[in-house]
């Protein structure tokens, strides 16, 4: 027969069969859920990369299609302010070229695949045809157009204070035009003239003159300033550029004038 303490000690030995046991099953579990937990974390973290990569590659799409707009822009505009200039140089009025505008071929850009976006569309400028004229003549040749008289002239070298009625008193006369195509080495000249009276200015420039002023004067120390009515023609290469011009001295003195 087992006695007491054999029967004492096969329990003590089954309880800690048992302990140990559910002390394995406990560790067991465990384990799984760290394993589980790094599973779902290298998950995770893989998505997040995926997301990171995604939104770096629409961020650089995104700034490309802004570039290629403000480009695309650009050109239209720059189109159209050179399809404006034709028509106004060919005589087309500035109201009937308001409307010219250019007209893109594609509203937006297209992304590809690997990031690059599609060629710049073709920029077509359609002009207004509702009013036509005939086109005024535009000097090819050398040529001096937009005469004025003047008291003076500004930093552009373009007539200040347009006038044609001058006093004895006034400091200076000057004849202002524009030179169109004028080449370099072209002998400009202006001739003052009262009374049977001349005076010859003339330069040669050593440059092209193409949309600029060209301005002569004369003083006191020229021709004395008399009352009555001179003239003055411009001269391109000794030959008459205008007609001769008319201007008014007369014998009030200017000073006095404003005095008054």
């Amino acid at each position: 027969m087992v006695s007491e303490v054999q029967l004492h000690l096969l329990k003590h030995r089954l309880t800690l069969i048992l302990l140990a046991a559910l002390f394995l099953v406990a560790c067991q579990r465990q384990n799984e859920v760290q394993l589980t937990l790094i599973a779902q974390n290298a998950t995770l973290e893989a998505e997040m990369e995926g997301v990171r990569q995604t939104a770096t590659v629409d961020a650089e799409r995104l700034q490309i299609t802004v570039v290629f707009m403000n480009t695309l822009v650009g050109q239209a505009e720059q189109n159209r302010v050179q399809m404006q200039a034709t028509l106004l140089t060919r005589g087309t009025p500035a109201a009937g070229i308001e409307n010219v505008q250019p007209s893109l071929s594609t509203p937006f850009p297209t992304p590809g695949g690997s990031g690059a976006v599609n060629p710049p569309p073709t920029v077509v400028v359609t002009p207004d045809t509702t009013q036509q004229v005939a086109p005024t003549d535009v000097p090819s040749e050398p040529a001096l157009i937009n005469a004025t008289m003047a008291p003076g002239v500004g930093n552009d070298d373009c007539a200040v204070g347009a006038t044609s009625n001058f006093s004895i008193s006034t400091p200076e006369i000057y004849i202002v035009a524009t030179g169109q195509s004028i080449p370099a080495g072209t002998n400009i000249a202006a001739r003052f003239s009262i009374a049977g009276q001349e005076i010859l200015h003339d330069f040669t420039p050593d440059f092209e003159i193409d949309g600029a002023c060209v301005w002569f004067f004369i003083d006191q120390t020229d021709l004395e300033f008399r009352a009555g009515t001179w003239s003055v023609q411009l001269e391109l290469n000794g030959a008459p550029a205008t007609q001769p011009i008319p201007f008014t001295i007369t014998g009030e003195d200017a000073m006095a004038e404003d005095a008054g």
